[in-house]
């Protein structure tokens, strides 16, 4: 038979729409799979919502999860479009995530690569010594480094009864300075709760229609920084603002459904987290953080001003010395340092002053920790002005940017 060129094109057309039905039957398959697995283990959810999101009064169980989640992986490979190639990313380490939970072995290390990407580095992050050098010249006195730090840092723990009141003008102060460079989706809005017994600090929950809760644990002994740090991360131009910008672009303006959904174990996690991670020194460059601290939030707080200067300082040189958490963490999670080492290796290396809340996170989410440590490292080599995050920020590939930095 000879093929006209209107046959011809009119048959390019139909095979065409065969391929996004096909695409939108997988991406429900994904977010069914993706709402079961968190009904299975909850900490495998961030959050989902809309019409993909419903879920199963009788979730199939983590094997039916795990095959049908490589099944379906096995089938996007083959397709070359960019949606389908990330999808086949988070099918896998939806399959990944079902088979750990029902005993398969990966190591701390391994886990961190198939479930994003990352690498724990081999390199000294303070090679030279001059991050802890600086500190302890700042920091003089009787004591350990570690011991000196936690003691100074102590003094800007902002009192119990105090706390609502500097978070909401942490979170205040955050979205005023995201809204000046980032136009948010109108209506958008966060509510703060505060819980205990959490083994994390803060969690931000997207709702959908622009709107997440932001859960503080009110168990933890927050700072001044501490407080400003989590109120961008979780919201401005963190986590909510992220998540609101994804419904606003992706999901009602380009009808990618499958950002409904984001399970935690996955590189779509990562870009979130990473992203969220460095929201602080994008919403607050230079000067301008150690300025909204010293005259808004330490008043609230009821701390002497006094040494701001000094404790901004020391807060930015601490940040230096994180990239010693990862090691240290896998270590602890594949049991070749017990809790009281670790915590030691933490005080000393780190100068993390009250480690027993990082341990118990690792304990639960092992691997998870890699996205705010090592993704937050190569995040900040993508990005140091408002342009850039945005960039980040609307980029559905984000998370392959992060993971190949050069």
């Amino acid at each position: 038979m000879r093929l006209t060129f209107r046959t011809i094109a009119i048959l390019a057309v139909l095979c065409s729409g065969c391929g996004t039905l096909r695409l939108n039957r997988q991406i429900r398959e994904y977010a069914r799979l993706a709402v079961a697995l968190g009904a299975r283990d909850p900490d495998s959810l961030d959050f989902s919502y809309g019409s993909l999101a419903a879920a199963d009064k009788n979730p199939p169980r983590l094997d039916e999860i795990r095959t049908s989640a490589l099944a379906l992986q096995n089938e996007l490979q083959g397709n070359p479009e960019p949606r389908a190639r990330r999808l086949s990313l988070q099918a896998q380490a939806l399959a990944a995530r079902a088979g750990e939970l029902l005993g398969a072995r990966m190591d701390f290390a391994k886990a961190g690569t198939v479930y994003f990407g990352l690498r724990i580095p081999g390199a000294d992050p303070d090679p030279k010594g001059e991050a802890r050098a600086e500190i302890d010249r700042l920091l003089d006195g009787a004591g350990t480094l570690a011991e000196r730090y936690a003691a100074f840092d102590a003094k800007f723990v902002i009192p119990p009864e105090r706390l609502p009141l500097v978070f909401a003008r942490a979170v205040a102060g955050c979205r005023d300075q995201t809204v000046r460079s980032m136009p948010l989706p109108s209506g958008e809005n966060v509510v703060i709760e505060y819980v205990h017994d959490k083994p994390w600090s803060a969690f931000s929950r997207y709702l959908g229609n622009y709107s997440s809760v932001i859960q503080v644990n009110a168990d933890l002994a927050l700072t001044v920084d501490r407080a400003l740090q989590l109120a961008c991360h979780e919201g401005y131009p963190g986590h909510h603002a992220y998540n609101s910008l994804h419904e606003e672009r992706f999901v009602r303006g380009e009808h990618w459904l499958e950002w409904t959904v984001q399970p935690s174990f996955t590189p779509q996690a990562l870009a979130s987290e990473a992203l969220a991670t460095i929201a602080a020194q994008v919403a607050f460059p230079g000067e301008e953080r150690f300025r909204f601290e010293r005259d808004a939030l330490f008043p609230l707080a009821g701390v002497n001003a006094a040494d701001a200067g000094k404790y901004e300082r020391i807060q930015r040189l601490v940040e230096k010395l994180e990239l010693f958490e990862p090691a240290i963490a896998r270590d602890f999670a594949d049991g070749k340092l017990e809790w009281q080492r670790a915590a030691e290796a933490l005080e000393q290396q780190a100068l993390m002053a009250h480690p027993e809340q990082t341990l118990k996170y690792i304990a639960e989410y092992r691997s998870y920790m890699l996205t705010y440590t090592v993704g937050r490292a190569l995040a900040a080599r993508h990005v140091v002005n408002w342009a850039q995050f945005d960039e980040l920020v609307n980029d559905p590939d984000a998370a392959s940017r992060i993971m190949n930095p050069e």
